[in-house]
């Protein structure tokens, strides 16, 4: 199986990638070249493999939603793909040999905190949907999510008649963003959770307040209604215009899976306190959940977050925590690559530094930072990564760290992709 879900044939030598197959399939396939490989699609299963089960959302097959790349392949078959991927492409793409690493689990089914549509105008009112794997121009209406939180899927079913008759009407334009979201209060702890929508796209939206009156009136989670615009207007300054109070905190990355975030958060926060230090640097910090942590068991931490929402909410949630917690949490809005390099003073030496990037991996200017500038006292770096691609390629840029521990977590399950925490330690001392 590749990185992206695809099983893998080859064919005179052309390796073949085939999405919706599974190891030990016979099929016929059409295919076509791409130079050094192949593209393909299954004309007929000949003999199904015996890791194969039937999806449980009927998107899958029949809209070939692209949401979901191993819905066809039974739970521990997936958690080995999964775990293979962050071993081969370590080994390819950075040049580090592990064992085959251990991979925390929980509910394979429900457990997306936030559910994110394309709509499309048709007619005179939206259709909501997701893309098919194979052609991203188009999408399919939604109906359901097996991997949806069960209230994201209820709040959707509510909104979805104002989306088609467009009354109150949605901004002007062709195609929006809808992004339904579970709030953290109440997620996990047995309450009835609450939802926040953000909408994106469009450059006006006179009904604005009337459509979010229209749809918490539809269902009574809706707690905030937010909406970036595709161009700001005129004091708005890129920022979200929100209704409700405190909506601000909704516009805050969430992770999608939070009892296995739960679970990875705890993870770090016990190989980062293994090391008795006395100052954390946090890069992408988030809203600050690992740098409070850290903060109430007595470590100063450098929180650095550079989207102005989040730091927002980390600077809340240490001085939530009381002033003695406050005291000990700084945090940066900046970019990590900036703000490493500008540390003075008190905060110049760490013992330790978390990095938890997005999807791009971090800056070479932070791998930089770590391999030929970062003090001596960085005994320890704790990546946290949501794609082994490129946690592989910043770690072949730090060839004076040896890999410690690798970690899997299992936060997208009926998906290919796979969270990673890999520890990491200076060669010599």
């Amino acid at each position: 199986m590749a990185a992206g879900g695809d099983g893998v044939g080859r064919l005179r030598g052309l390796a073949v990638f085939v999405p919706r197959t599974a190891p030990g399939d016979v099929a016929q396939i059409a295919y076509t070249t791409h130079g050094r490989h192949a593209r393909g699609r299954v004309l007929q299963l000949l003999e199904a493999s015996p890791l194969r089960v039937a999806p449980r959302c009927r998107h899958y097959e029949a809209d070939r939603c692209g949401g979901c790349q191993l819905q066809h392949l039974e739970a521990s078959a997936q958690r080995r793909v999964r775990q293979e991927i962050v071993q081969d492409s370590l080994r390819r793409i950075g040049g580090r040999e592990i064992p085959l690493p251990a991979i925390a689990s929980a509910a394979p089914w429900g457990y997306r905190g936030r559910l994110t549509l394309t709509l499309q105008r048709r007619g005179t009112g939206w259709v909501g949907g997701l893309h098919p794997h194979d052609d991203p121009t188009r999408i399919f209406p939604l109906e359901e999510c097996a991997i949806a939180h069960p209230a994201l899927v209820t709040v959707w079913g509510a909104i979805r008649p104002l989306l088609h008759a467009n009354t109150p009407a949605l901004p002007d334009a062709a195609s929006l963003r809808l992004s339904v979201r579970l709030d953290d209060a109440g997620a996990g702890l047995g309450a009835e959770p609450t939802v926040s929508l953000v909408i994106t796209g469009g450059r006006t939206w006179g009904a604005r307040e009337s459509w979010a009156e229209a749809v918490r009136h539809a269902d009574g989670r809706i707690r905030h209604v937010l909406w970036t615009p595709e161009t700001p207007p005129a004091g708005l300054a890129g920022a979200a215009s929100e209704t409700g109070p405190g909506a601000k905190e909704a516009m805050a990355f969430a992770q999608v899976n939070a009892g296995v975030a739960d679970t990875l958060r705890t993870f770090v926060f016990g190989e980062v306190m293994a090391m008795t230090p006395r100052l954390v640097i946090d890069g992408y910090a988030g809203t600050g959940r690992l740098a409070t942590q850290l903060a109430e068991a007595g470590v100063n931490v450098v929180a650095i977050e550079a989207d102005a929402a989040g730091a927002a909410a980390g600077e809340a949630r240490a001085r939530a925590a009381g002033s003695a917690v406050a005291t000990r949490v700084r945090v940066v809005c900046d970019l990590v690559e900036r703000a490493l390099l500008r540390l003075e003073g008190p905060v110049a030496h760490p013992e330790v530094v978390v990095l938890n990037p997005p999807r791009r991996g971090v800056d070479v200017v932070v791998t930089r930072w770590l391999e030929h500038e970062a003090p001596r006292s960085v005994r320890a770096v704790v990546y946290v990564s949501c794609d082994p691609g490129t946690l592989a390629r910043d770690l072949a840029r730090l060839p004076s760290w040896r890999v410690a521990a690798v970690q899997c977590f299992d936060m997208f399950p009926q998906t290919a992709h796979v969270e990673t925490v890999c520890v990491l330690r200076r060669e010599s001392p």
